[in-house]
């Protein structure tokens, strides 16, 4: 009878002790994720074209993409570039897939790559000023990402 206690106990010790193992590695890969985007310097400059909400949830969305990317170690700045840039930016939108969206709004990147970017097409270690985000509103009103690169 106690050796059947016994067994029991450490099959139940090595299930618990599983488990806060994987909950442990699970939630430092979620903070490893969103840490590249602790203290990102957000800058909305001033539009006459969209709020500072507007222009907020757009860049709220360039943050989530870019936390997840493995291959970006931290993100210095995200900037929203002009409104004088705004009709270029819907021009080319507008040739780049065939729906067209009635808005168009350009932001430039700060970021440093991880050791092991070059896997991801980016440069180790390396610093990457002038990265540009598309982010167009999509037919239900939210903005989504449409391009990035140079």
């Amino acid at each position: 009878m106690k050796r059947k206690q016994f067994v029991k106990f450490g099959v139940l010790f090595f299930a618990i002790t599983f488990l806060l193992i994987a909950v442990i590695i699970i939630g430092r890969s979620v903070h490893l994720a969103k840490s590249n985007i602790e203290n990102v310097k957000i800058n909305l400059g001033s539009s006459e074209a969209y709020s500072q909400e507007e222009l907020q949830a757009a860049a709220d969305v360039i943050l989530e993409e870019i936390s997840s990317w493995n291959s970006v170690k931290k993100v210095y700045a995200i900037s929203y570039c002009c409104d004088e840039s705004t009709p270029d930016n819907e021009n080319y939108c507008r040739g780049f897939i065939s729906t067209e969206y009635a808005h168009c709004v350009v932001f430039d990147s700060s970021f440093k790559t991880s050791g092991s970017a070059l896997s991801e097409g980016f440069n180790p270690d390396s610093v990457y000023d002038g990265w540009h985000w598309i982010v167009v509103k999509d037919e239900n009103n939210e903005w989504k990402l449409l391009d990035w690169g140079y």
